[in-house]
């Protein structure tokens, strides 16, 4: 019968497990060729431990190997080793090797990143700002970018880069034409770096997709429209969206007086007359849609005008004696005349 309380155990020492770490790396050295061993222990994440020990002994046969030295890099990189990756990434990026220099800058970039949010001092901050802003321009410069634009993006947003926030977030929308975030970001950009014409389409696209504000929008086509003196489209936007806020109908009633459109710049008064229910408000724009007749010399349309709203301002001194200035200078005598006997009546003075 089997006893296993008089099976032998056999204890290992570090030195001797360092020993056949040793054997096993000579091992691997002589079975595969330098640049196969350095991916199999590049894609090795089961033991990190286990790895580095690899790695050390193999950089302790050949030190200067920029390749290995990579590899070493990105597995500090792994653990968040900063102050391991950071001055190894300065050498790397010193090679004669474009590969080797590349992949050091994009992870310079992402040690000096983590370094910058763990900082506290802002003088020291600042000087590691400026090495993460110039280490993205060599970035952005040389494409060395994957394609994880939402995340260059945020970066070029960080560092402050707007041509590279632009490109970034034509490739956004390019995924996400209808996200009002990106677009709204592009149109200010647009703006900012002088594109024009991008600006004006990205415009349109808020205009349809943005419906929290249309207001804005709208008014921002217009103004772009109205300094490029496209008058006819300008009117165009200013009336497709009048119904969406009292503020476009007001410009658009403001607009109409400028290019003396006086009749319907009349209108536009009256149904913002309508719209309000202050009666300070009401009584101005009942104000403005006379005067808008008045404007264009038509004294006797707005006389008439004025004649329907008669009963509603009997009480009201101001309002009356806008309205008697009216027929006044429409040459209405027989309607001011009128008007003043039922002033009276009304025990009203005039």
């Amino acid at each position: 019968m089997y006893d296993a309380d008089k099976t032998p155990v056999v204890v290992i020492s570090n030195k001797e497990l360092l020993f056949l770490v040793a054997v096993f790396i000579f091992i691997l050295i002589q079975l595969y060729p330098k640049n196969v061993l350095q991916k199999i222990i590049e894609d090795d994440h089961s033991d990190y431990a286990l790895t580095m020990v690899y790695l050390q002994d193999l950089l302790k046969h050949d030190p200067n190997d920029a390749m290995l030295n990579l590899v070493y890099l990105k597995k500090r990189m792994e653990v968040r080793d900063i102050n391991t990756s950071i001055p190894l990434a300065n050498r790397l990026m010193q090679s004669k090797k474009e590969i080797i220099r590349n992949q050091a800058t994009l992870l310079a970039f992402n040690a000096y990143m983590i370094q910058y949010f763990q900082t506290k001092n802002a003088h020291a901050k600042h000087k590691i700002y400026n090495k993460i802003r110039k280490l993205f321009y060599t970035i952005y410069v040389k494409k060395l970018y994957d394609d994880d634009a939402k995340q260059w993006y945020s970066n070029a947003t960080f560092v402050q880069n707007d041509p590279a926030r632009y490109f970034f977030l034509q490739q956004l929308l390019n995924k996400e034409p209808t996200n009002v975030a990106y677009l709204r970001d592009a149109y200010f950009l647009a703006l900012k770096l002088g594109h024009k014409k991008d600006a004006s389409r990205y415009m349109d696209a808020l205009l349809v997709y943005d419906t929290k504000n249309p207001q804005q929008w709208a008014i921002a086509k217009y103004n772009a429209l109205l300094s490029y003196k496209k008058y006819d489209e300008a009117q165009l936007v200013l009336e497709k969206n009048a119904n969406r806020s009292l503020k476009i109908k007001k410009l658009l009633a403001s607009f109409y007086l400028m290019r003396s459109m006086y009749v319907s710049a009349s209108k536009t008064y009256l149904e913002l007359s309508k719209d309000v229910t202050d009666k300070q408000k009401r009584d101005f724009y009942v104000k403005k849609a006379i005067q808008a007749l008045q404007s264009g010399n038509l004294l006797n349309e707005a006389a008439n005008l004025a004649h329907n709203y008669e009963n509603e301002y009997l009480g009201d001194s101001k309002m009356r004696q806008f309205i008697l200035k009216i027929y006044l200078a429409a040459g209405k005598l027989d309607l001011a005349d009128a008007y003043s006997k039922r002033i009276l009546q009304h025990g009203g003075l005039l």
